[in-house]
C-alpha cells in the first residue's frame, strides 16, 4: 500500500521530501527510510541549512511552504496541547495561509458547473473582486433578483484533489514515523492524521457548514443580542455557499477607545455568554471564534460567521467538563482527578499518587489570584498539557473547547479587561450539574438501570445453560487440591448468597425510587393501583432483607 501511494503520487512526493530536506528535517527522512525515493536526494546536505531558527520555526515554514493542506494540519495541531509542546504549538498559532486569488473565470467555471447557470444571468449584481480569499475558498459580494445582498463563498479549483493526495501522503508519513522512530507513538500521529483527514473533508464540503449555520441560527433564535446569516439554500452546493451579506464591522475593526464602556461591557459580555452557552448548555459550538469571524452589527448586535469548524459535545461529555470546572473553582484535587478519569482514557500504570501531587502544584500556580485575573480557557489548555504527559488520551473535541475559550478570552481582552470568563461559566455547570440532578434526569436513569438489571437477570438462565454444558462435556473440570478448600468454598457460597441478595436489595431500590418519582411527579388520580399501600408493603420487605442481610454478615465474620 506504501509504495502504491508512492507511486500514484511521485511528484508531489518529491516535493514534499525536498521541502522537508530544505528546511532541516533530513534526518527524519533518513530515519523513516525515505532517502532512496528521490534520485540525487543523498547529495543534499542533513544538517540544518538555517541554524539561526528554532525546530518550532522551521516546523511553520516547513508547512506554510507545503500549501493549504499542511497549514490546515498545522492550525488543527495547534489545538492538541495534550500532545505537542507549548513552544511548537505557539509557532503553529502563527500559520498563515500564502495562496494568489483566483481568478474571476475560475469563479464562474465552477459555480456553472455546481448551479448550472452563469453567474450572470443568476444574480442581479456581482462584485468581480472578492471580499476575501482563503486557502480552500472565496467570498464575493452579490445581490440577487430579489433585492438581498448575499455573499457568495466558491471553493478554489482542483483544491479537492490536491486535498485528497497530500492526506494519502499524509498517512504514509504518519505510519512511517511510528514505525521506524522510537516515542513517535506517544504522539498518536496516525490518529491525529485520520481526525485532521475527517474535519478537513467536511470542510470541503459547504452544505455540513451551512448545516452546522443553521443549527446555531436555531440555538440562538431566542437571543435578541444575536444573529446568525440565513443560508440561501436555492444556491448551495458542495462547491457553493449562498448567506445573507452581514453588514457591519468585525471586532478586529473596532476602535475600542471610540467605544463608551457600557457598550464594551455589552459587546464582551454577549461574546462570552454566546459561547461559553454553546459548549456547556447546547454542546454544538463555534471552534473558531478569532476576532474575524465575529461581526457588530447596527445597536450591537453580534454576528457569528463562518461555522466550517464546529465541536460537539455529548450530554455525557458537558456534564464531566461542568464537573471539572467545578472542581477547579472549589479547588478540589480529588474532584478534578475524578474528572479526568470519566473523560480521559487513562493507561493502566498510570501513577495516580503522582498526578494528584502534579495537579495540587498545579492548582496552587493558578488558582492563586483574583477572579478577574484567572483564564479558564488557558487553566483548561495547561491542565490538558499536565494530564498529556501521562499518556492520558483525551477527545479532540475537549481540547477544541479549550482552543474555543482561549481565542474568546483574547477577543474580549480588550473590550472588558475586568470581564471573568469564569464568572459566566461558574453558574452554567450548577445549571448542568442541577439538569443532571434533577427528577427528569433520575426518573430516566433510574428506568435504563432497571432494563438493565431485567436484561442481565433475563440472560442469566441462557449463560447458567451454557456454563452447565461446558461442564457436563468435561470441558471445564480441573482437580485443583488447596488446604481448607472446603472452608474456602463454603464463604465464598455465602459471600455469593449476600452478593445476590445486594443486587436484590439494589434492584428494590431502584424501583421504590422510581415509584416515589412517579408518585411526585405523575398524576395519580386515574392510576388506582397506586392508591394500595404498594409503599408500605416494599419498605417493610425492604427492611426485613436489610435486617437478614446484616445478621448474615456479622454470622460470616464471626466463622
Amino acid at each position: 500500500m506504501l509504495k502504491r501511494t508512492r507511486l500514484r503520487h511521485a511528484n508531489r512526493f518529491r516535493q514534499i521530501i525536498h521541502a522537508l530536506v530544505r528546511n532541516g528535517f533530513g534526518y527524519f527522512v533518513q530515519k523513516i527510510g525515505l532517502m532512496n525515493e528521490v534520485p540525487g536526494l543523498k547529495k543534499w546536505r542533513l544538517k540544518d541549512e538555517n541554524r539561526i531558527t528554532s525546530t518550532e520555526e522551521r516546523v511553520r515554514n516547513l508547512l506554510e511552504e507545503l500549501g493549504p493542506t499542511f497549514v490546515k494540519l498545522g492550525q488543527i495541531a495547534s489545538t492538541r496541547n495534550d500532545i505537542f509542546p507549548q513552544a511548537l504549538i505557539n509557532e503553529l498559532e502563527k500559520l498563515q495561509d500564502h495562496v494568489s486569488p483566483f481568478t474571476y473565470n475560475e469563479a464562474q467555471y465552477v459555480f456553472k458547473s455546481e448551479i448550472g447557470e452563469d453567474i450572470t444571468s443568476y444574480f442581479a449584481e456581482f462584485q468581480e473582486e472578492p471580499l476575501a480569499s482563503a486557502s480552500i475558498g472565496q467570498v464575493y459580494q452579490a445581490k440577487t433578483k430579489d433585492g438581498r445582498d448575499v455573499a457568495v463563498k466558491i471553493q478554489r479549483p482542483g483544491i479537492q484533489r490536491q486535498i485528497d493526495i497530500d492526506l494519502d501522503i499524509l498517512h504514509e508519513i504518519a505510519r512511517l514515523a511510528e514505525r521506524h522512530i522510537d516515542g513517535a507513538e506517544h504522539y498518536r500521529l496516525t490518529k491525529l492524521v485520520g481526525e485532521f483527514t475527517k474535519m478537513l473533508r467536511r470542510e470541503l464540503d459547504y452544505t455540513i457548514e451551512s448545516k452546522n449555520t443553521d443549527r446555531v441560527r436555531k440555538q440562538t433564535e431566542d437571543n435578541p443580542h444575536v444573529y446568525i446569516p440565513e443560508i440561501i439554500w436555492t444556491c448551495t452546493t458542495r462547491k457553493i455557499m449562498t448567506m445573507e451579506l452581514i453588514k457591519g464591522r468585525n471586532v478586529n475593526q473596532i476602535n475600542t477607545p471610540d467605544l463608551s464602556e457600557k457598550r464594551r461591557e455589552h459587546i464582551a459580555e454577549t461574546i462570552v455568554d454566546t459561547i461559553t452557552r454553546q459548549i456547556f448548555i447546547d454542546g454544538f459550538y463555534h471552534a473558531d471564534p478569532h476576532p474575524g469571524n465575529i461581526y457588530v452589527m447596527d445597536d450591537d448586535i453580534i454576528a457569528f460567521l463562518d461555522f466550517g469548524m464546529v465541536g460537539r459535545l455529548s450530554v455525557e461529555l458537558r456534564e464531566n467538563l461542568a464537573y471539572l470546572v467545578v472542581g477547579i473553582l472549589r479547588r478540589n484535587n480529588d474532584d478534578i482527578v475524578k474528572a479526568i478519569e470519566k473523560i480521559g482514557d487513562l493507561p493502566s500504570d498510570i501513577k495516580r499518587g503522582n498526578l494528584k501531587k502534579d495537579i495540587d502544584e498545579f492548582l496552587d500556580l493558578y488558582l492563586s489570584v483574583s477572579l478577574n485575573e484567572i483564564q479558564i480557557g488557558e487553566i483548561i489548555n495547561d491542565l490538558l498539557a499536565l494530564i498529556g504527559g501521562y499518556n492520558i488520551e483525551v477527545p479532540h473535541d475537549l481540547t477544541l473547547v479549550a482552543k474555543s475559550l482561549v481565542t474568546v478570552e483574547a477577543v474580549v481582552s480588550d473590550l472588558d479587561p475586568d470581564l471573568s470568563i469564569l464568572e459566566v461559566v461558574e453558574p452554567l455547570g450548577g445549571e448542568i450539574m442541577r439538569e443532571h440532578f434533577s427528577p427528569k434526569k433520575l426518573s430516566r436513569r433510574l428506568r435504563a438501570y432497571t432494563m438493565e438489571y431485567i436484561d442481565i437477570l433475563s440472560d442469566l438462565p441462557e449463560s447458567i445453560k451454557k456454563v452447565t454444558s461446558l461442564i457436563e462435556r468435561g470441558r471445564m473440570r480441573h482437580d485443583i487440591h488447596i488446604p481448607a478448600a472446603e472452608q474456602m468454598s463454603s464463604r465464598f457460597s455465602r459471600i455469593g448468597n449476600q452478593l445476590s441478595l445486594s443486587i436484590l436489595l439494589l434492584a428494590i431500590s431502584i424501583v421504590l425510587s422510581a415509584l416515589i418519582i412517579g408518585i411526585t411527579l405523575g398524576d395519580t388520580d386515574d392510576t388506582g393501583w397506586l392508591q394500595l399501600p404498594v409503599l408500605e408493603i416494599g419498605f417493610f420487605t425492604f427492611f426485613a432483607l436489610f435486617v437478614w442481610l446484616t445478621l448474615s454478615i456479622l454470622r460470616t465474620r464471626k466463622k
